[in-house]
């Protein structure tokens, strides 16, 4: 009598194979992996005729380390095993995390066709040694009508095939005789899963310019895969009836306008989105904005995605892309993860919140470590759904170790790791948002100002006799006049003081005075009118200069996003003449590279300085609103701007700013101007290898900043003259800062007299030198 023991029916392997996957192109997938495990560099996928079952014939072909005879009866033919459960979990040449794990995968050809046929040529990094490689022939419906799976009389034939010398390794699968008729939809929507099956190429850019990105990008080169450094990549062909027309993305990348980044390691979240080269170029306002959170310390994964609004309703082929490409994908291990934003998933709740969501988010961000943005607490009237959403996010099982697949391959278990995943993806969502609305802010406020700058007109001065004329006469204005603070006189700041005080007694019934009397609150009123008017027409005369001002500030807006594309390009050829140099030999040829790189490398330190000042002073916030600004962190970011000629001159830079101290509200572009043409005189007037000094403090009234050098020293007798337009401090061009206009000196004297405080020469605080003085009152004209 035989020992006890477990049968297996042979329907055992049409329930698997049905469970396994719930589409076809899972189940092609599914056959996919296992030549990505094996180390192929190419899965080519062919199909012939697949409107006709009979005739019918799908094919995967891969270049990777195929199978032995012995490893093909041992592991192939054994369902369930577990040779990919042992060791490491990676592959034997190119050290790649298997994707499979189940050892069922195979069993996925049985979902499409009733044959499926096997060849492999091992190579030399096969697993289980070396031998000869194998032919096979399984008959899925042969072998389900009979019993059980140990007694097969037929329906499975293996015989073993002798190496020929030269002969590619790799193993070939083909499926005959389709269980099914496929119709021109399912054929159609078959290619684009397939398609799908990895990340487009766009989404793995390295750099700005292969992500079409004005300034620097996040993530470089995604980490979508987790194998050895030589690895070469992994492409999957189409062919056949699989074969598709051209690729909409390099169309496409032309409507979006913003895309974001998503880097999750080390417990932190890093957020980055920005603005797309041709949204920059028609949108000045629009910048990088950079955002922190904290994150689960065994996460880690990354996320790359573009933003298109209204792409519902484009036209013409990008309306097929939209309909077919949208949404953010899941993949792991490069590969795709269904059904996670196929139509009518909305895994990121993206749909949901935009139908019916709250107006304002809430995002738990580190706000240190977070640029600054406008709250506005309808923020999500700027959301849109998730077809304006292309992207991936890319997951690795070494980033992710607690997911589980669910048994149909398709999806997750949501448990706590998914979760994560999924809350950290959905505030990437929802600070694109938050930065549209942002910069729809910024865009509505400026075209408000320029209908009223537009639009107005300055009245006619009166002309009736006795009339008051303006004592500001435009015809009498020096071309800097603009400089200059505009403030009411003490007598007119008097007269409307008593004119409001005069309001308030006629109020109280108290004008009993018939007739004009020069002590009437009524003739107080008209002269205090006056001392307004007056005052209004003098800021309407500015209204010319300030067009101008407009103008130039909208370009240099601009201009500043040129600035960040030449960097990338100045960075790109940074990195092309270093791997050049590293293949030349010739030492007259390599000394040319040289200069040319070091020039390279000025050219981009030049660009970056300029880019990083600019964008620090044409931001949006640091004109906007006033603020206690940390004079600290002011001195800091302009000392950056000013490396390079502090580096070119050996200058010695000492510090002596207390963290804490602040200003009054002013507008942080203000300080940064102020401090910037005070260093910029230092630098140039200081010492070869001398010495800068920076000192601040809390008067108590006020807050006191000095600027010191020991270099070219300035008659304190004649000190006055260099706050006049066009009175240069310098003669020598300086090869970096270049030589002055003689405005950066007037500039400090009207911000600080428009604060109501002063600035001047004083006598050198260090010996000999130079010391200017800045005191800024705590309680500044706030008007």
């Amino acid at each position: 009598m035989s020992p006890e023991g477990f049968s297996v029916d042979t329907h055992l392997l049409r329930e698997l194979g049905d469970l396994l996957v719930g589409r076809d192109s899972t189940a092609i997938l599914e056959l996919v992996k296992n030549g990505y495990d094996a180390d192929a560099t190419v899965v080519r996928i062919e199909a012939q005729n697949l409107a006709n079952p009979k005739e019918a014939v799908l094919t995967v072909e891969d270049n990777g380390n195929g199978m032995t005879a012995d490893r093909f009866r041992s592991a192939f033919l054994r369902i369930a095993g577990r040779d990919k459960e042992e060791g490491d979990r990676r592959s034997p040449r190119f050290l790649r995390a298997y994707t499979g794990q189940k050892g069922i995968g195979r069993l996925a050809s049985q979902k499409l066709a009733k044959i499926l046929e096997v060849r492999s040529i091992p190579g030399s990094n096969v697993v289980g040694g070396s031998g000869p490689g194998v032919e096979a022939q399984i008959d899925w419906e042969a072998i389900d009508q009979q019993q059980t799976l140990h007694d097969l009389k037929h329906g499975l034939a293996v015989t073993d095939v002798s190496l020929t010398p030269g002969t590619a390794p790799g193993t070939v699968l083909t499926m005959r005789s389709l269980k099914r008729t496929w119709t021109p939809g399912e054929i159609g929507k078959f290619i684009d899963e397939l398609h799908s099956a990895q990340p487009q190429s766009l989404l793995l850019g390295s750099d700005s310019e292969a992500l079409s990105i004005a300034g620097e990008t996040l993530l470089g080169q995604p980490i979508v895969r987790v194998s050895a450094s030589d690895d070469p990549g992994f492409e999957l062909e189409l062919a056949g009836d699989l074969a598709s027309g051209d690729d909409l993305w390099a169309k496409a990348v032309e409507d979006f306008q913003w895309c974001a980044e998503i880097d999750v390691a080390g417990g932190r979240t890093r957020y980055r989105i920005s603005p797309t080269t041709t949204y920059a170029r028609n949108e000045p306002l629009a910048r990088p904005y950079s955002f922190e959170a904290e994150a689960d310390p065994a996460l880690r994964f990354q996320a790359r995605f573009y933003i298109m609004p209204g792409a519902s309703s484009r036209r013409g082929p990008l309306k097929g892309f939209v309909r077919s490409t949208s949404g953010i994908r899941v993949y792991l291990e490069g590969f795709r993860v269904l059904p996670y934003a196929e139509y009518g998933d909305d895994w990121l709740e993206i749909d949901r919140e935009y139908r019916s969501g709250a107006r304002y988010y809430s995002i738990d961000l580190d706000e240190s470590a977070s640029d600054d943005l406008d709250v506005d607490k309808r923020e999500a009237l700027n959301a849109i759904p998730s077809s304006g959403y292309f992207g991936a996010v890319f997951l690795t099982a070494s980033g992710a170790p607690d997911l589980e697949s669910l048994i149909n391959r398709e999806g997750f278990v949501p448990g706590p790791t998914f979760k994560g995943i999924q809350r950290i993806v959905r505030d990437g969502v929802r600070l694109t948002v938050r930065v549209r609305r942002s910069i729809f802010n910024q865009r509505d406020r400026l075209n408000a100002i320029t209908r009223v700058i537009l639009t107005e007109k300055t009245p006619d001065p009166p002309t009736s006799e006795g009339a008051r004329r303006p004592v500001f006469d435009p015809s009498g204005r020096t071309p800097f006049e603009i400089l200059a603070p505009h403030g009411p006189t003490n007598d007119d700041d008097r007269k409307m003081a008593e004119a409001e005080a005069a309001a308030a007694e006629i109020g109280a019934g108290s004008d009993s005075v018939v007739g004009p009397s020069i002590d009437s609150p009524t003739r107080t009123l008209m002269e205090g009118f006056n001392a307004a008017r007056i005052q209004l027409q003098a800021v309407q005369s500015l209204q010319p200069e300030l067009r101008v001002l407009a103008g130039v500030g909208l370009q240099l807006g601009a201009f500043v996003h040129d600035i960040n594309g030449m960097l990338a390009s100045a960075t790109t050829i940074r990195e092309l003449l270093r791997g050049l140099l590293n293949k030349v030999v010739d030492p007259t040829q390599r000394n040319t590279l040289q200069v040319t790189l070091r020039t390279a490398d000025e050219l981009a330190h030049t660009l970056a300085r300029q880019s990083s000042y600019l964008t620090d002073v044409l931001s949006a916030d640091p004109r906007r609103r006033r603020s206690q600004v940390k004079v600290r962190e002011r001195v800091d970011s302009v000392l950056r701007f000013l490396a390079r000629p502090l580096a070119s001159k050996g200058v010695t830079v000492n510090v002596e700013v207390p963290p804490e101290l602040r200003t009054a509200p002013m507008f942080p572009a203000e300080v940064t101007i102020l401090l910037s043409n005070l260093f910029t005189n230092a630098v140039k007037n200081a010492a070869e290898g001398g010495n800068l000094w920076i000192e601040g403090q809390d008067l108590g009234s006020a807050v006191e900043i000095i600027v010191s050098n020991d270099g070219t020293a300035v008659n304190l007798n004649e000190a006055e003259r260099w706050f006049l337009p066009f009175e240069s401090t310098t003669t020598a061009v300086d090869d970096a800062l270049g030589q002055g206009l003689g405005l950066g000196l007037p500039i400090v004297r009207a911000l600080t007299d428009d604060y109501r405080g002063d600035v001047r020469f004083i006598e050198p605080v260090h010996g000999l030198g130079t010391s200017i003085r800045v005191l800024l009152p705590k309680k500044g004209k706030m008007q």
